[in-house]
């Protein structure tokens, strides 16, 4: 039997975690896709700048060496930085009520020839133009902003490919563990001497388990005085939700073993992939992360990181609609224009089934409180909230099988609705309940589905 029981009057004490947010923000392709409503809408909560405008950062975004293009030149002078598009893409992600987590590195290169992924020939230099690139942000250097970007993370997947065979081709960091250690220490010491209520940390890691991050933190944890850290960022793409919750619980182990247990785990890339590797084993992944079953998976997996894991913070990749990664959007109306002519040359899109997981999440997420919630069968994942505003619980069937689940609500309070994805209904409001107390309800799920029920909340976008 699968029985979920939910006590609403029952907090754990922990808060719904800003878990939906993303890779990309809502402007892409140079401003030409708008996905400002959907944002809104989604309630995204964090914006993680990382292979934004891809390749290389479109020579002009994010990357260090778009926004510091000479490494010669002087890095206390303005004239050195171009910043003026990045600045309008974190304006727009900013305006859609996103928190930023700025990626300090470069860009992914799959390229046969790579431009960047060797190690800053001056370790010490590239910290202090990272020094300046936040204090344009933060502190207004440079005809700047004060926005308070609060997380700044050094590198992406320096791990990557570090223990595959010496013919594969790096794509992120050309050198070795000794030498990132190295580079880390120099840049997070300068960066946190100079911001020191700033979180500073890293790094982008592409797995939760590799003998290039052991290392790494063995050598750090040797180091006097202690290098800072103050968060562990990690990826992981996967087809099963189960699978975060091991992955999650190693890296707590880890950061303890190794002197760093107090900070924050974020994992900030992941999506939907069935196997790596050659095209047959890919290609079944990016239609999935579209339909039905991207969506299951995703709701499944914010339920497990909610329910089973300490992930403070969390980011899809991707919310570029023109990656191939990009679950929750597809084009619409095609146009070129954008922010140069106005509203009616903006290219536009539409949710996808998946975009509706992020944004039942997000209604949990707005309730606010995480309450007690139990359920016999490991196959099924759900998580649940209540607040001032309503109680909510997402359910997902992430298997193959139908089934039919009977929840068992305590402290309810109406009206309830009750909402479905699955592969024949995208977020369909098959009824509404009056109910006050307890309520009991048994609802059959479709494979590859799931389920909102509760509190209908007030349409964001309605005030943006």
């Amino acid at each position: 039997m699968n029985h979920i029981q939910i006590n609403f009057h029952e907090k754990t004490g922990k808060r719904v975690m800003p878990l939906h947010g993303f890779n990309s923000g809502p402007m892409t392709k140079v401003f030409t896709y708008d996905a400002r409503p959907q944002f809104v809408e989604g309630g995204f909560p964090f914006v993680r700048l990382h292979d934004v405008e891809y390749p290389y950062g479109s020579g002009e975004f994010v990357d260090i060496p778009c926004i510091f293009k000479n490494f010669d030149a002087d890095e206390n002078d303005p004239a050195s930085y171009h910043f003026a598009n990045t600045d309008e893409y974190i304006r727009q992600s900013l305006n859609v009520g996103a928190k930023i987590i700025f990626r300090l590195g470069v860009s992914i290169e799959h390229s046969p020839y790579k431009r960047y992924i060797d190690p800053p020939k001056d370790f010490g230099k590239w910290a202090r133009i990272c020094e300046h690139i936040v204090r344009h942000y933060n502190e207004g250097w440079a005809d700047g902003h004060r926005w308070n970007i609060e997380y700044w993370e050094i590198w992406n997947e320096p791990d990557l490919h570090s223990e595959e065979a010496e013919h594969v081709k790096q794509t992120t960091w050309g050198r070795d563990v000794d030498q990132f250690v190295e580079f880390y220490t120099v840049a997070a010491r300068h960066l946190k001497a100079c911001f020191p209520h700033l979180k500073i940390g890293g790094c982008g890691f592409a797995s939760a388990k590799r003998s290039f991050i052991t290392e790494f933190y063995h050598q750090l944890s040797q180091k006097s005085p202690r290098v800072p850290l103050d968060f562990h960022s990690w990826h992981r793409y996967d087809h099963n939700p189960a699978n975060y919750i091991p992955d999650a619980a190693y890296v707590r182990k880890m950061l303890c073993e190794f002197g760093y247990g107090e900070v924050e785990s974020i994992l900030d890339e992941w999506n939907l992939m069935y196997k790596w590797g050659p095209r047959e084993n890919q290609r079944h992944a990016y239609p999935a992360m579209k339909d039905h079953r991207g969506a299951a998976f995703y709701a499944g997996t914010l339920c497990a990181l909610q329910e089973k894991t300490d992930v403070a913070i969390a980011t899809n990749f991707e919310a570029d609609v023109v990656k191939e990664f990009c679950g929750i959007f597809n084009v619409d109306g095609m146009c070129i224009g954008g922010l140069t002519k106005g509203e009616d040359y903006f290219a536009t899109v539409t949710p996808t089934p998946g975009f509706y997981a992020f944004k039942s999440f997000n209604s949990l997420y707005r309730l606010g409180e995480q309450v007690a919630l139990s359920c016999d069968n490991e196959r099924l994942f759900a998580t649940a909230a209540a607040g001032e505003d309503g109680v909510g619980t997402m359910v997902a069937n992430v298997s193959d099988e139908a089934t039919e689940v009977t929840l068992t609500l305590t402290g309810v309070r109406g009206p309830i609705c009750v909402r479905i994805t699955d592969e024949r209904r995208t977020n369909e409001k098959l009824l509404t309940l009056s109910a006050e107390g307890e309520l009991t309800l048994t609802l059959p799920l479709a494979p590859q589905s799931f389920a909102y029920i509760g509190t209908d909340l007030p349409d964001p976008v309605a005030n943006y």
